[in-house]
């Protein structure tokens, strides 16, 4: 599958630079013009089965979920691995405290905490001790590794401990006030998700529950009036039909919506509500499908 490369001059230049850094964080063996032609072979195979399944609108449907899985999985990993650095940059900034109390310049600190068990925070600062060997200068290496995680906590967090080092104070006291600052802005996000859980269960209840189940009972009605009527009754189920096409999309753009305001809900950006918005339109698409083919038989069964 990696050798499946189609021309890059047809890729969009900003597209191929986003995917390849997204796969550059989240740590994968892929170049973006290779993880690009992957996901257009798969989304196109994906186009012809769905279509000759169901119909175009849905086979396009299915298209689209296979370009914005392209585009997801990478970034869904890079905040995964995001998450894990955070979470591990306290502990290490007290680490790196302690060492610095021992006499260890801050070059030398980093290349411990990289031998440490602190997962990608450990492989981000062996990066980092590699740049310095290689002659990039302390804070270039610093400013790069906190780019490179999209965290703008990390990112924060870098400037000040270099402007620490800028001023000549002591950087000890710099790195454990950063780590107990750090720790303090978790359990703030920690005390917001808290917080949010039953606007986040209802957004969710809805979207992927009584909204598909709704529609999906809608969307039998067809089935059952014409086996109700027995083909005897005038009725436009044609037309009908047609309508109820329609609600399959109005099913998934309600669940992609949901997704979308529960990224802004839990973290105050609509971006990072999509992440759930994906995998959540297909989940309210199959309970909606699975309720519609099972609304007439169990109409005519009562």
């Amino acid at each position: 599958m990696a050798r499946i490369i189609i021309p890059r001059r047809i890729v969009p230049k900003g597209l191929l630079r986003n995917v390849e850094f997204s796969l550059a964080n989240a740590g994968m063996p892929f170049s973006g013009l290779e993880w690009i032609s992957i996901w257009l072979v798969v989304s196109t195979v994906l186009f012809g089965l769905v279509t000759f399944i169901f119909n175009l609108f849905i086979g396009l449907a299915a298209f689209i979920v296979g370009i914005a899985a392209m585009i997801m999985i990478p970034t869904m990993r890079a905040d995964k691995r995001k998450a894990q650095i955070e979470d591990s940059l306290p502990d290490a900034l007290h680490h790196m405290a302690v060492a610095v109390r021992t006499g260890l310049v801050l070059e030398s600190v980093i290349q411990e905490i990289s031998e440490a068990e602190y997962g990608p925070l450990s492989e981000e600062y062996a990066r980092i001790t590699l740049e310095i060997r290689k002659g990039r200068p302390l804070k270039e290496a610093l400013l790069a590794f906190a780019k490179r995680t999209r965290s703008k906590d990390i990112q924060r967090i870098m400037r000040l401990i270099l402007e620490g080092v800028e001023a000549g104070g002591p950087i000890a006291d710099v790195l454990d006030e950063v780590s107990d600052n750090m720790r303090a802005i978790k359990m703030i996000k920690r005390e917001r998700k808290s917080a949010t859980s039953q606007q986040i269960s209802f957004l969710a209840m809805a979207s992927l529950f009584a909204g598909p189940f709704v529609m999906g009972v809608v969307g039998g009605l067809p089935d059952v009036m014409e086996a109700v009527a027995g083909g005897m009754a005038d009725l436009p189920l044609e037309e009908i039909k047609e309508v109820v096409r329609a609600l399959t999309f109005y099913v998934f753009a309600q669940a992609v919506a949901a997704g979308l305001m529960m990224g802004v809900t839990m973290y105050g950006d609509f971006k990072k509500g999509f992440k759930f918005a994906i995998p959540m339109g297909i989940f309210a698409i199959v309970v909606y499908t699975f309720i519609k083919k099972i609304m007439p038989s169990m109409v005519t069964m009562f």
